[in-house]
């Protein structure tokens, strides 16, 4: 099929386009939840240090368990690991809708949820950058990294918050039933799909040696660490908590309606989702560290519009800039570590990669919704997003970092 777009040939195997087909439904179903538990934890408690502290408990057993889900993710089939992790939060969110259904549910049950659902987020992260490509080519590497996000930004982040907001006004456990639903449909796709080996490894002696040979491989590789301690900063003081705070300032300073609120978001999903789409047939460019550093230093300065947004027209703005930033930075960033870590150890690079990135950001969740309590939230994201200039400053003007995109640095 020579001279087709790459997009057009990787919908055109099966497996990818399987794994594709899945994991686009139930990233619907994720869009339409995060709205939807969302405005049911500011309802409930009106307070960002509530849901700042409910996102944190989703993301903080994600962030304990990645590295040895990284080792897990190493050890066996990825496609089975995948297909364990959306049956497990298939099964958790259908005892969340039950709850809610039956109007038992009170805070600490949210707490609980995200903390189970977060340590299946754990072994399912790692596992999807790992199996990538054992089913697509090299060359189709980058348009199988552009396709999710475009999938992602279409459905995940468009349609599903947008269909969230209409939903969550009437029903919240139809919401979220929705989206348990989708991750039966995920791993439908899954079982359909050819059965992955187990990763050709030597054996180690235990899961702890095998932890400390990931470690040294990113410690080994100064592009790498340099950009995950970048990203940590990035992640953990702008983009996870804008998302929180930028909902309770449409809520309850703005008065946003429901439906109101899950068009924010989808509006972000649909601007990156015209991003993905040309993304995915642009070639990789020559400078990719600068490039990814740039993409998303931009997007975290987008997010400083906050602090001359006084409506909700204006705030819609900074979505519709921040959001092809981090896609097309995303894009860049997953096609170098797929090329250029070894198959064997891809698993447990992934892993740390999770580790690093989003490390700080449980603190940073809790941080930030303390802080916006008491400075409010148009200072904290104004503040924080003119803090990121220093670690991307420093990433762009590295010798060492960016001597990866030397000629001879791939062999």
């Amino acid at each position: 099929m020579p001279g087709r777009p790459a997009l057009w040939r990787l919908l055109h195997r099966r497996d990818p386009a399987l794994l594709l087909a899945g994991q686009t439904v139930s990233m619907f179903g994720d869009g339409v939840a995060s709205v939807a538990l969302t405005l049911l934890v500011l309802d409930t408690t009106r307070s960002p240090g509530a849901l700042g502290w409910f996102a944190a408990a989703r993301m903080a057993p994600t962030v304990a368990f990645l590295l040895v889900g990284g080792v897990i993710v190493d050890r066996h089939s990825r496609r089975l690991l995948l297909l364990v992790s959306d049956v497990g939060r298939a099964i958790v969110t259908t005892a969340l809708v039950a709850l809610i259904a039956s109007h038992h549910l009170h805070y600490v049950d949210l707490i609980a949820f995200a903390l189970v659902f977060g340590s299946f987020d754990a072994l399912f992260t790692p596992a999807l950058t790992a199996v990538v490509p054992e089913i697509v080519p090299d060359e189709l590497l980058p348009a199988m990294n552009s396709a999710r996000p475009l999938a992602n930004n279409v459905v995940g982040q468009f349609l599903g918050p947008a269909v969230g907001g209409l939903l969550a006004a009437s029903s919240t456990s139809v919401a979220i039933g929705v989206d348990a639903a989708t991750f039966a449909v995920s791993a439908t796709s899954l079982l359909i799909m050819r059965p992955t080996p187990r990763p050709e490894r030597r054996e180690a002696p235990s899961m702890r040696h095998e932890i400390l040979e990931g470690l040294r491989f990113v410690r080994g590789q100064t592009w790498i660490w340099a950009t995950l301690l970048s990203a940590a900063l990035l992640n953990a003081l702008v983009f996870v908590p804008s998302g929180v705070l930028l909902s309770f300032l449409l809520r309850n300073d703005l008065h946003a309606s429901k439906p109101a609120i899950g068009f924010f978001f989808a509006i972000g999903g649909a601007a990156g989702a015209l991003v993905a789409l040309v993304v995915s047939n642009l070639p990789v460019p020559r400078r990719r560290i600068r490039a990814m550093s740039l993409a998303w230093v931009s997007a975290s300065l987008a997010v400083a519009i906050v602090g001359v947004a006084h409506n909700y027209a204006e705030i819609l703005v900074i979505p519709i800039l921040t959001t092809p930033g981090l896609l097309y930075g995303n894009v860049i960033w997953e096609s170098m570590l797929q090329r250029l870590v070894p198959r064997e150890l891809l698993g447990r690079v992934s892993s740390v990669d999770w580790f690093v990135s989003l490390g700080l950001s449980p603190v940073g969740l809790v941080v930030a919704g303390s802080l916006s309590g008491v400075v409010g939230v148009r200072p904290y994201l104004v503040g924080a997003a003119l803090l990121t200039l220093v670690p991307s400053v420093l990433i762009l003007a590295s010798r060492r970092v960016n001597a990866i995109d030397q000629p001879s640095s791939e062999g």
